[in-house]
């Protein structure tokens, strides 16, 4: 049997609301997006972050924006990120596909940014399957994972223990079907996403209705 890699996306997204906007520009502080701030000028090229903006018919789009209605997406190709804290939204007259140009009137102007991957120690955390210590029931609806701590620590009663929520009295369907992953070499290798409250992802599979997941983690 195979290794396998199992995934846990720990942490809820960050977001930040930005209403009656006059800017072209998202300017995120650690009070309102996250602490410490994402670094990188290819953070948003990587998936790190999404910014969606509420649709109002005096905001211009670019061609490439064909629902014109609820929250609208803005595509990374017109974003760029300085690296710091500023998020920059190209206007549709530097890129008349994907760029999009605030309103004049700041009440029609209301954007949110979203993160979409970790980037922070806690954010998520992944363990080899063969560091499963344990399995065990810890309510009717939560099942606790008990791993090998990642501070190397050996005493007995040291552990990380992963808390999953899934489903009233399924604790079965998820043990199922997680002993199924890490038993199954034909169909499953590498890094296997368990839970990720993140992105709101379960693992594959899932008949256990898995809600989010938490973590206590040895010191």
């Amino acid at each position: 049997m195979r290794d396998k890699y199992l995934y846990f996306g720990i942490a809820a997204p960050a977001t930040m609301a930005f209403e009656n906007h006059t800017a072209q520009t998202l300017q995120l502080t650690t009070g309102g997006f996250a602490n410490p701030l994402p670094t990188g000028t290819d953070f948003i090229a990587n998936g790190g972050l999404k910014v969606t903006v509420a649709y109002n018919a005096n905001i211009t789009f670019g061609t490439g924006y064909t629902d014109l209605s609820g929250e609208i997406e803005v595509n990374p190709a017109a974003l760029t990120y300085d690296g710091t804290d500023t998020i920059t939204i190209a206007d549709a007259g530097a890129n008349p596909v994907w760029g999009i140009t605030k309103s004049g009137t700041g009440n029609h102007n209301d954007w949110d940014v979203t993160q979409t991957k970790p980037y922070d120690d806690g954010d998520a955390v992944v363990y080899n399957s063969r560091h499963l210590k344990g399995i065990a029931v810890s309510g009717a609806t939560t099942t606790a994972l008990t791993f090998v701590p990642k501070t190397g620590d050996t005493a007995a009663f040291a552990t990380d223990v992963v808390t999953v929520t899934h489903g009233s009295a399924k604790f079965k369907e998820f043990t199922q079907g997680l002993t199924d992953i890490i038993a199954d070499d034909n169909k499953v290798s590498g890094m296997v996403v368990i839970a990720d409250d993140m992105r709101s992802l379960t693992m594959p599979g899932d008949t256990s209705s898995i809600a989010s997941v938490a973590g206590v983690f040895d010191t």
